[in-house]
């Protein structure tokens, strides 16, 4: 009976329960949506950071991490690889030089980590190969000599990421993307060459307007790009004695992660070519990169190689890349920090909503007192009548978040505005929202518990009234 009562009373003021529910419905919605695009993006950096940079698991020299000096390999290697290929749960691993070195051209110089790696090899573990821009040349090829694969920001630093309005693409464009209007006042830059997107970007804006510059010039920056593939790049680094060396390759591709201070640091050639170059006759191996089939065994796995040959040093991609592990361990207490704030700011529109409603019910709920019903029954329709008020709310709410965040996660939101500032930090301009069951576990238990909490104003309220005095309440 106090089940049946309590639902009809949530429904005597429709409008009133209606604006409530709704509330809670939007606010639950809200709460979804950011906490999808957060686990979102969470989920982009954790596979980035694994699957791009450090794998689950990274063996080194222990002097090597704090002086990345050439002669700092692996001590014992075979040791530790056969330790490694004993260890179940293992997908993959690798063995890298890493090299710092200064690249240079004809026009500008940057210092990067060189990779020296087997190409093959490394797409068991690493997904450098499907990020090659579109246009860009290749991933790097065993077979091939003499070849580096840099990234996008290598190339702009180093200058080779050019921009030039050909005749042809003048051609193109017009009439078809861009109205001949606005190509009119490009005519002045057929056939120039811009050496950044600097330069570029302000030649634009000294010939459009601001309002054709928004409309198409990303359009015409995406056309024009023109990377030097095949140019020659100088690397000048340290050999194992300590000596200086020289070589020169050529740019076989260019590759684009997500994360801009990864790519501006890293570039890859092939080890038998870096240990020629360093004259040491076979490739120094400065790091094993390991890949597991769960990510969850990275800590036993490294309790398991704990026994490897002395000096060597055993980090998990926890150690290697934290700023993903920290934002991973602490997105419970993200879950507790939004959800808590909305379900707060909804329990006072709660509150005031039951509040109202034993005021407008005084003499009845005196009545219910006076032929019998104790308090303990008066103190439960209350609380019902708030968790069914909640509850409606809450279920609309969910459902309608993961309807949304589904699509979503289909089609990605897009920050291109923004995208140039995610990628400095290491986070994609697209992110797919994406929830876990556990979070919606969660929601429910803090719905619950915001109706309860809700509820206990309002039932003390009714729990002081007095029956005689309620009845005489006109």
């Amino acid at each position: 009976m106090i089940w049946s009562l309590s639902w009809k009373n949530v429904w005597r003021n429709k409008t009133r329960s209606l604006v409530v529910i709704s509330a809670v419905t939007v606010g639950i919605i809200s709460g979804v949506m950011i906490m999808g695009v957060m686990q979102g993006w969470i989920e982009q950096r954790m596979h980035d950071a694994i699957y791009n940079e450090v794998s689950h698991i990274q063996i080194h020299n222990k002097e090597y991490l704090g002086n990345e000096e050439p002669l700092f390999t692996v001590i014992r290697p075979e040791e530790v690889i056969s330790s490694v290929e004993a260890l179940p749960g293992v997908r993959a691993f690798v063995q890298r030089t890493k090299l710092t070195a200064m690249a240079a051209t004809p026009w500008a110089a940057t210092g990067l980590f060189i990779y020296g790696i087997d190409p093959e090899k490394e797409k068991s573990l690493s997904e450098i190969y499907k990020k090659i821009v579109p246009g860009a040349g290749e991933y790097i090829d065993k077979n091939k000599d003499g070849t580096i694969l840099i990234s996008d920001k290598t190339a702009e630093i180093l200058k080779l990421k050019h921009y030039i309005i050909t005749s042809g693409l003048f051609d193109r464009l017009g009439g078809r993307h861009i109205p001949y209007s606005v190509m009119e006042k490009l005519d002045s830059l057929k056939e120039v060459r811009f050496r950044s997107p600097k330069d570029f970007r302000e030649a634009l804006r000294s010939r459009l307007s601001k309002k054709e510059l928004d409309k198409y010039g990303k359009i015409l920056i995406d056309s024009a790009l023109d990377y030097r593939i095949r140019s020659r790049i100088q690397i000048t680094l340290t050999d194992s004695a300590g000596n200086p060396v020289q070589g020169t390759f050529r740019v076989c591709g260019i590759y684009k992660t997500t994360n801009t201070g990864y790519d501006q640091m890293s570039a890859f050639v092939n080890a038998g070519e870096l240990a020629s170059l360093c004259g040491t006759g076979k490739p120094m191996i400065h790091e094993i990169a390991v890949l597991l089939h769960n990510i969850e065994d990275a800590e036993s796995v490294r309790r398991k190689l704990s026994s490897l040959p002395p000096g060597n040093v055993v980090s998990t991609w926890k150690d290697l890349a934290p700023d993903a592990a920290y934002m991973n361990d602490f997105m419970i207490l993200y879950y507790f920090i939004i959800i808590g704030i909305i379900m707060f700011a909804l329990a006072f529109g709660i509150i005031n909503t039951m509040m109202m409603a034993i005021l407008e019910r005084t003499k009845e709920l005196g009545m219910l007192m006076a032929i019998g019903m104790n308090r303990r029954k008066i103190f439960s329709m209350i609380m019902l009548e708030t968790t069914f008020l909640t509850g409606v709310g809450a279920i609309a709410g969910m459902i309608s978040g993961w309807l949304i965040v589904s699509m979503l996660g289909k089609t990605g939101i897009h920050f291109a505005g923004w995208g140039e500032g995610f990628e400095a930090i290491g986070f994609a301009a697209v992110v797919y929202p994406y929830i876990t069951t556990e979070f919606f576990i969660f929601v429910i238990l803090m719905v619950i518990a915001t109706a309860v909490l809700s509820s206990v104003w309002p039932a003390r309220k009714a729990l002081k009234l007095n029956p005689v005095e309620t009845l005489r309440t006109e």
